[in-house]
C-alpha cells in the first residue's frame, strides 16, 4: 500500500516522550521545534501518490499491490540501477539531499536481516530456540505492508568500558530474560529522525569491550512505554522566509538519544541476542544498503556544489577567468569521480545468500571515504568564489523596503542577473553549508555510519589483502617470489597477526563481494 501524509502524521500522534532543547513536546506534529520535519516526512509520502511522480517512485509488485520503490528488493543489476534512480529522484525533488534520513533511507537497515535471517537465529546466545528468523520476516512484511518508518539505533555512547569497580555501564543491556520477552535498560545513541519514526530498529556497532548482555538486535515502537527520546535542540527556522533560509525553513530531522527504563521487548520483536563474534562481523553488513543510498545522495551533493559554483561565477561575471575556470573544473571532476564509484559498484556487485544483487561494498565504502576527504575543499572554494557576499546578505524584507530596497538592488545586481536572484544563490550556499542546519549536515556526512578512518579499517577487514591473496597475485609474480605454497610457509608468522581480521565464518562471506 501507499500511505498518505495525513495517515503518517496521525500515526505519530501517539504519546511518545520527546525532550528537545529542554522542552517536553506533547505533539511533534505541531510543536515549532518538530512540526517542520514531521510535515516534510508527510510530504515525502504524498510525493509517492502524486501522479506526476508515481512512475519514478512506485512499482506494482507480483501481487498487484502498488508500493514505494523503497520496498523493491533488487534481484538484478537492472533492479539496482532502478533503485539508484529512485533515490536520485527523491533527492533532486526533495531539497537536494538536505534530509539524510527519510523513511526510504532508514528502512534499508532491515534489508540484510530480511535477506539472510537464519544466521541471526542460529547464532543467538540468549533466547535459543525461539523463531527469531520468522520475527525478522514478520517485521519486514509489517513495515512494507504498512509503508511504515523504522529508524536504526545502533550507535552507543562514547563511554569508557573499562570498569574494575563493578560500576554499571549505561549502554542498553539485558536486565532479565522472561517468558514474555527481555527486560532492557540503558541508552542508545545516536539516531537520526528516530523521534519521527514508527519503529526503532535496535542493534549494536561492536566495539572493544562490548559485553554479551549489550548485544541486542530487536525492534520496539517509538512510543514504547518507558522510552524517552532526548533530541538536540532544533535548527528549524520554519517561522522565517524560505527566501532567506532555503533549507532550514523546511524543518530539522533531529539527532537524538533514547533511554530505556526497564522496557519489556516481547520475544516476537527480538532478532538476535548475545553473540559477540556475530556482533563484531555480521552487522557491519547491515549498513551496506544504507551506504549505497548515502553514495547516491553524495553524488547529488557534489553536483549541487558544482552547479552552485557555475551559477555563482556566471552571476559575478568571473566564470571565464582562468583560475576560476580551473576551480570549477575541479568541482565537476569531484562530482564525476563520485558518480564513477557508483557505476563501478553497480557493475561489479555480488549476489547475496538471499538472492539479492548488491552493489560492490568495497567501491561503496571507498566512495564514501573519497567524498568525506574531499568535499570540504570544494565548499571552501565555493565560499571563496562568493567573496564577502557570503557574510553580508540582505533579507527579503530589506529588499522589499520601499526606501532602501531599490538602492540595495542596484548595488547588488550582477552583469546578467538581478539582485534578488543573485542573493538567492548566495543564501542557498550560506544555508546549505554555514547555517546551524547546514553545518550539522556536513558533520553528519562525516560520521554517517562510521567516520572515515573506520571506513578504511573496516574495508581492509573485508578485502582479501594477505600476501597469499588474489589482490597481490600480480605483484608476487612480478617480484618473482616463487611458488605460492612456499611463500605461504615463509609468511606464516606474519599471517598469524592477521587472523582476527581475515577469519570470517562461512555464513558471513556470502554478504561480501569477492575481491579478485
Amino acid at each position: 500500500m501507499l500511505r498518505t501524509g495525513k495517515e503518517y502524521l496521525e500515526s505519530i500522534r501517539d504519546g511518545r516522550r520527546v525532550l528537545c532543547g529542554g522542552e517536553w513536546i506533547d505533539d511533534i506534529t505541531t510543536h515549532p521545534k518538530t512540526r517542520g520535519y514531521a510535515r516534510q516526512v508527510a510530504a515525502f509520502y504524498d510525493l509517492h501518490l502524486d501522479p506526476e511522480h508515481q512512475e519514478h517512485l512506485t512499482f506494482t509488485d507480483e501481487d498487484g499491490v502498488r508500493r514505494a520503490k523503497q520496498w523493491k528488493l533488487t534481484r538484478s543489476k537492472e533492479d539496482v540501477v532502478e533503485k539508484r534512480k529512485y533515490y536520485d529522484y527523491i533527492f533532486r525533488n526533495f531539497h537536494a539531499g538536505m534530509f539524510t534520513r527519510l523513511p526510504c533511507s532508514n528502512n534499508t537497515t532491515l534489508y540484510t536481516l530480511f535477506d539472510d535471517p537464519q544466521p541471526w537465529e542460529e547464532q543467538t546466545v540468549y533466547g535459543k530456540g525461539r523463531p527469531m528468523a520468522q520475527n525478522i520476516r514478520d517485521a519486514w512484511r509489517e513495515l512494507r505492508d504498512g509503508d511504515l518508518f523504522s529508524a536504526p539505533l545502533f550507535i552507543d555512547l562514547q563511554y569508557t568500558r573499562a570498569h574494575s569497580n563493578g560500576e554499571t555501564v549505561p549502554m542498553l543491556r539485558i536486565v532479565e530474560e522472561r517468558d514474555d520477552g527481555i527486560l532492557v535498560e540503558g541508552w542508545k545513541a545516536i539516531g537520526t529522525s528516530t523521534v519521527f519514526s514508527n519503529w526503532m530498529n535496535l542493534g549494536v556497532l561492536w566495539n572493544y569491550g562490548t559485553r554479551s548482555d549489550q548485544i541486542i538486535y530487536a525492534r520496539a515502537p517509538t512510543n514504547q512505554e518507558g522510552v524517552t527520546h532526548v533530541a538536540r535542540d532544533s535548527y528549524a527556522k520554519d517561522d522565517t522566509a524560505e527566501y532567506d533560509y532555503r533549507f532550514s525553513a523546511h524543518g530539522d530531522e533531529l539527532d537524538s538519544m533514547a533511554y530505556f527504563d526497564n522496557v519489556l521487548i516481547p520475544w516476537e520483536n527480538v532478532f538476535h541476542l548475545g553473540n559477540e563474534e556475530h556482533a563484531r562481523l555480521y552487522p557491519q553488513r547491515v549498513f551496506d544498503w544504507i551506504h549505497i543510498e548515502t553514495q547516491v545522495r553524495q553524488v547529488v551533493n557534489a553536483e549541487l556544489i558544482a552547479g552552485l559554483g557555475l551559477l555563482l561565477t556566471e552571476s559575478l561575471g568571473t566564470s571565464k577567468h582562468p583560475v576560476v575556470a580551473s576551480q570549477l573544473a575541479d568541482m565537476i571532476r569531484f562530482r564525476e569521480t563520485c558518480r564513477a564509484f557508483t557505476l563501478a559498484a553497480e557493475e561489479t556487485g555480488n549476489v547475496t545468500p538471499g538472492g539479492l544483487y548488491k552493489p560492490n561494498n568495497i567501491f561503496v565504502d571507498l566512495a564514501r571515504a573519497y567524498y568525506i576527504e574531499n568535499v570540504n575543499k570544494h565548499i571552501e572554494t565555493l565560499t571563496d568564489l562568493c567573496g564577502r557576499s557570503i557574510m553580508m546578505q540582505p533579507t527579503e524584507a530589506d529588499l522589499d523596503d520601499e526606501h532602501i530596497g531599490p538602492q540595495l538592488a542596484n548595488a547588488l545586481r550582477g552583469p546578467h542577473i538581478s539582485a534578488r536572484d543573485k542573493m538567492k544563490i548566495v543564501k542557498v550556499i550560506r544555508d546549505r553549508f554555514y547555517s546551524e542546519a547546514g553545518a550539522r549536515h556536513e558533520i553528519f556526512e562525516r560520521f554517517n555510519g562510521t567516520p572515515v578512518f573506520l571506513i578504511k579499517l573496516l574495508t581492509m577487514q573485508r578485502v582479501e589483502y594477505a600476501i597469499d591473496g588474489p589482490l597481490v597475485d600480480l605483484a608476487r609474480k612480478v617480484c618473482d617470489l616463487g611458488d605460492i605454497e612456499e611463500l605461504v610457509r615463509r609468511a606464516d608468522e606474519e599471517r598469524q597477526k592477521l587472523v582476527e581480521q581475515r577469519d570470517k565464518p562461512e555464513y558471513i562471506k556470502g554478504q561480501d563481494v569477492e575481491t579478485v
